[in-house]
């Protein structure tokens, strides 16, 4: 029994006697009949590089970061919160504590799954023009599978598209870039000294 208070950064869980299901707050007396632990509420970074391929067949690599955490309301903590504890595979009465792993774990499998879904829809050259409404839609549906566990992203970066290991278009589209801008600037100057 005492008096907790949690950090600035946290929330305290009580379980117990009293209380119908959990209770997330930020200080409270705790009996010997209940139970606390602490969740933190700092967001993590969360990277992948997601291998996905297009409709046409095109594999390419996608590096992306994603900054994610808990949904700092009442009721996304206790969804949270039931995450980050769960039965034990050996003992079914057993409770454990199971953190912040099995929460990136759950994140890397709605994050990969989702952008799989979107990906499969698009054309190489809609996910290479378009990034804004491709980064839109991969936030918006993977935020809507976050919500059932309380989490949220708050801040989402796709980095450069790349090949994966046999496959050149990038390389190639770049050179292409390269080659058209190079010609252009010979165009350019030709048509200078023309005048």
């Amino acid at each position: 029994m005492g008096y907790n208070i949690s950090d600035a950064n946290s929330y305290l869980v009580i379980t117990g006697g009293g209380i119908p299901d959990i209770k997330i707050v930020k200080k409270a007396w705790v009996w010997p009949w209940q139970k606390h632990s602490r969740i933190s509420i700092s967001p993590f970074d969360f990277e992948i590089q997601l291998q996905a391929m297009t409709i046409e067949k095109l594999q390419f690599s996608l590096p992306a970061v994603f900054t994610i955490g808990p949904a700092d309301d009442v009721d996304s903590l206790c969804r949270y919160a039931k995450i980050l504890t769960g039965k034990a595979a050996n003992s079914p009465k057993q409770v454990t504590t199971t953190g912040r792993n099995h929460v990136q774990d759950i994140v890397k499998g709605i994050i990969e799954g989702e952008t799989r879904v979107i990906v499969s829809s698009m054309t190489m050259e809609e996910i290479f023009k378009e990034r804004e409404v491709f980064k839109t839609a991969v936030i918006r549906n993977v935020q809507k599978e976050l919500d059932q566990f309380g989490l949220r992203i708050y801040n989402a970066n796709v980095k450069e598209l790349q090949d994966t290991p046999g496959s050149e278009y990038f390389t190639f589209l770049s050179r292409k870039a390269h080659e058209g801008a190079s010609n252009q600037a010979k165009v350019d100057v030709a048509n200078a000294m023309m005048m």
